[in-house]
C-alpha cells in the first residue's frame, strides 16, 4: 500500500512539471509575436522636389522632297530635242525636251506675215476713215480681221510652248523612260524632278499630343540607321485627326545644303515640347500599380500612407507626375511588396533617386 502511494506521487509530481512546462512555453511564443506586430518595417525613401524638365516626343516618319513632279509633254508626238542627263542638277525653266512642232512653227510663220499686211491694210483704212473716204464698216472688217490674226498667232506661241517640257522649279533629275525619237503620249512620263533642298519631313503624332503641336516648333531627327542628329520646324498639320490610327499628320522643313539626305528615307523624329520648371520627376520602381489606378506610398507620422496619382511622360529613368504628390512628400521607393496602407514604417531617406 505504500508502495503505490509513492508511485503516484511521483506521477503527480511528473505531470505537474510538464504542464508547467508547456505554460512556460506557450507563454514565452506570445510575448515575441505581440512584439514584432508592433515593430516598423525599414524602407528607403527620398524628398520630393522639383525638376526641369523637358518633354519630348520620338516618332517615325520619311522624308520628302520639297518639290516632285513627273516630267510629261502636253501634246503627242515625236521627241526631237532631249537634254536630260540622269542625276544632274537643272535650272528652273531650262528645255529638256522638245515635240516635234513643225507644222505649228510654219503656221506661225505664215500667220506673222499675214498680221504684217492686215496691219498696213487698218492703218490705210484709218486714214481713209478720217477723211470719210470709206464708211465705219469696211474699217471695222479690217481691224476685225487683225485681231482674229493676231489670235491665231497667240493661239501658235502657246502650241509650241506646249510642245517644250521645261523644267518648273530647280532640282536634280531622276530617271529618264524615253530616247530621242521616242513617240509619247500626254500621260508618257519623261523623267522626274526633285529639289531636295530644302527637304520636307512627314510623320504622325498620337491624337493627346495634337494640341502641343504648333508651327516654328523644334524638330530633332536621324535619317536611316545614322546617328547623325539634324534639325527641322515645323510648318504645317494636317486639318482632321486620322480617324483609323487617331493620330495627327505633321510637315517639317529641313535645309539639305551638303546633299546628304536623300528623299524617301526612314527617319526618327523627336519633338521638343515645352521645359517645365516646376515638374516632378519619380523613380519607376516607386509606382504600384492597382488595375488601371497607379498608387505611390508616402511616410506621413510613422506610417505609410497609400496615395493615388496620375502620370504623365516617362522616361528611361524617371516618370512624370501629374497629380497627387507635392514637393516635400517623402516618397518610399523600396520594401513596396512588403507595406500596406497604415502600417508603421521606418524611413532611411537618400539624397538620390
Amino acid at each position: 500500500m505504500k508502495g503505490k502511494i509513492i508511485f503516484t506521487y511521483q506521477f503527480m509530481l511528473v505531470a505537474l512539471t510538464m504542464a508547467s512546462t508547456a505554460c512556460s512555453k506557450s507563454g514565452n511564443d506570445t510575448k515575441p509575436t505581440e512584439g514584432r506586430g508592433r515593430q516598423s518595417i525599414v524602407v528607403d525613401g527620398i524628398v520630393v522636389g522639383y525638376s526641369e524638365y523637358e518633354r519630348t516626343l520620338t516618332v517615325p516618319g520619311t522624308i520628302l522632297p520639297n518639290e516632285w513632279v513627273e516630267l510629261r509633254s502636253e501634246m503627242a508626238g515625236k521627241i526631237v530635242e532631249l537634254n536630260i542627263t540622269e542625276g544632274t542638277r537643272v535650272r528652273q525653266g531650262q528645255l529638256l525636251a522638245r515635240i516635234n512642232d513643225a507644222d505649228i512653227r510654219a503656221l506661225l510663220q505664215r500667220r506673222v506675215i499675214e498680221e504684217k499686211l492686215a496691219a498696213d491694210d487698218e492703218q490705210r483704212k484709218k486714214r481713209m476713215l478720217e477723211i470719210n473716204a470709206i464708211s465705219v464698216q469696211e474699217y471695222e472688217t479690217s481691224l476685225n480681221k487683225l485681231e482674229a490674226i493676231r489670235a491665231d498667232i497667240a493661239q501658235s506661241k502657246a502650241m509650241l510652248e506646249k510642245a517644250e517640257v521645261r523644267a518648273p522649279f530647280e532640282g536634280r533629275i531622276g530617271l529618264r523612260y524615253v530616247s530621242p525619237g521616242a513617240f509619247v503620249s500626254v500621260n508618257t512620263t519623261i523623267a522626274t524632278l526633285v529639289q531636295d533642298n530644302p527637304l520636307k519631313l512627314e510623320f504622325a503624332v498620337p491624337e493627346r499630343y495634337a494640341g502641343l503641336v504648333t508651327n516654328n516648333m523644334e524638330v530633332k531627327f536621324t535619317a536611316g540607321d545614322g546617328q547623325t542628329q539634324y534639325p527641322a520646324k515645323v510648318y504645317a498639320t494636317d486639318a482632321q485627326i486620322d480617324p483609323e490610327t487617331r493620330s495627327l499628320k505633321v510637315r517639317a522643313i529641313a535645309e539639305n545644303q551638303n546633299k546628304a539626305l536623300i528623299p524617301g528615307s526612314y527617319v526618327k523624329a523627336t519633338l521638343v515640347f515645352e521645359k517645365s520648371p516646376r515638374s516632378i520627376l519619380i523613380p519607376p520602381r516607386a509606382i504600384v500599380p492597382d488595375m488601371d489606378i497607379q498608387n505611390v506610398f508616402v511616410y506621413s507620422q510613422g506610417k505609410a500612407k497609400r496615395v493615388q496619382v496620375r502620370l504623365g511622360e516617362r522616361t528611361g529613368t524617371t516618370v512624370e507626375v501629374i497629380d497627387g504628390l507635392n514637393a516635400g512628400d517623402s516618397l518610399i521607393i523600396s520594401g513596396l511588396t512588403s507595406i500596406r496602407n497604415g502600417m508603421p514604417v521606418s524611413v532611411n531617406i537618400k539624397q538620390n533617386q
